[in-house]
Parts: C-alpha cells; structure tokens; sequence
C-alpha cells in the first residue's frame, strides 16, 4: 500500500524563489520517502551551490525535477491536486491537514496526487488555487500561521508517511551475528569481579556466593558481545591493580 503512495505523490513548488528553500524540499521529501517533485517556473540557477548544500543526500531528487512553465502543465497528469495556504487570505475555510491526511493516502494508492506550494512570499493565487481539486492548511496558530516553504513541505510528507504507516521501524546497521565472549574470558571477569568485591568489603563470606551468582546471572542476561566482555574484563583487572597498588 504505502509503496504506490510515495510514486503517486508528487510535491508541485510553484514560482520558489529561494534557493535555500528548493534544495530542502527536495531533501525532507527523500527523508519521507517521496521523490517526485516538480518545478513551476523556477528560478534559472535553482541547481546552484545554495540549493545543492541544502539538498545535501537528495540532490538526485533536485536535478532530476522536470521544470514546467506552467501550473496547469505541472499537473496535467494529476487526479487530485491538494493547494497549500496559511488561510489568512482567503474567504473560503480550508481543510486541516491532520482530517483528511487519511482519505489522501487511501485516494494516493491509486492516484496521483499532487501537493501544491505557492511562492514563499505570496502564496498561490486565486487562479492557481482554483486549479487544484482540494484547499488544505496545517493547524498552525493565529499568531503567526504562515511556515517557512520546506518546513510545510516536511510537515505534509511526514504526516501522509506516517499515517500511511512507513518507516514505523527505526534504520539499523546491517545486522551481524554477535561475536560471543568465550567461556574462560567470562570467567576471569566473575574471578576479577569476585576479587574486587572482597577487596572494597562489599559482601561478607556468607552472602559472597549468592551475591556474586545474582551479578553473573545480571550479566549473562545482558548477553554481552566479546568486544564489551573484553572492556569489562579490563577495567575490572585495572581496578584491582589500583587497589592493589593504594593498599601497599
């Protein structure tokens, strides 16, 4: 389901001015997992240095953006096209992002859909406006309600992500088989650890054994790798040569 969402889902910047602004939507879209995005008069240096620092990691996604000379051209191919404003100027109330962010990732898994952003300054016009099937606005406060292009950029990607149920589970390292710690190293660290506990007078001789059989069952549950068995191995062997060496 969410596969054919992120290829329907196109971002549509329409007359972006800065380059800053170009390059980081590009960027927060590959951080959600989208990757078309479309260009509507641009300025004509929008691959310039600026734009490609700020689409560091997504500048594929930038220098592959089609540029259009006009908005109708842009979404020629569009079933649904969603426009963005802060609302401030319009008479008509908008739809909140956070209601209908479930009907666009259901209508996205067999449509294409497009996200409309105006320019920075200005917004869309009412022309642009009335192009676009549906009017959204992000639940912003009164105060100041207008976002910054790439930040509304990301707000959107991540909220029709999210509850598309992408990227729930957290990026990891390709996982590796643990390399395990063997059974004489293991013992040196209880030895150490048993010489340790008498030397700071932690246990007494009647309790040494269950005390020291609770730490060793802590630590096999800790399952530790023989990098970290070989960290504790030594700072269990150092602190006893200090105390060694203090006690003299």
């Amino acid at each position: 389901m969410s596969d054919s969402l992120f290829s329907n889902v196109t971002f549509v910047l329409v007359r972006p001015e800065f380059l800053g602004n170009i390059g980081s939507v590009a960027r927060v879209m590959k951080n959600f997992g989208f990757a078309d995005l479309r260009l509507v008069t641009p300025p004509k240096n929008y691959k310039d240095a600026e734009a490609r620092m700020m689409a560091v990691g997504a500048f594929d996604i930038l220098k592959s953006a089609p540029v259009f000379d006009t908005l109708p051209s842009a979404l020629a191919d569009v079933n649904l096209a969603i426009s963005t404003s802060s609302g401030r100027r319009r008479s008509r109330p908008l739809d909140n992002l956070a209601s209908c962010a479930d009907e666009f990732v259901e209508l996205g898994t067999k449509n294409r859909l497009a996200v409309v952003f105006g320019n920075e300054r200005n917004g869309l016009t009412d022309e642009e406006v009335s192009l676009c099937n549906r009017k959204i606005r992000i639940e912003t406060s009164e105060n100041f309600a207008a976002l910054n292009l790439a930040q509304a950029a990301g707000i959107i990607a991540y909220q029709l992500a999210h509850r598309a149920g992408a990227h729930a589970r957290q990026p990891t390292e390709k996982q590796r088989v643990a390399e395990l710690p063997e059974s004489k190293q293991m013992q040196e660290i209880f030895e150490q650890l048993d010489l340790l506990l008498g030397k700071v007078e932690f246990s007494r001789t009647h309790n040494k054994r269950l005390i020291l059989t609770e730490l060793k069952d802590a630590i096999d549950r800790m399952n530790p790798n023989r990098r970290e068995a070989s960290i504790l191995r030594g700072a269990l062997f150092k602190l006893n040569e200090k105390l060694e060496l203090t006690s003299v």
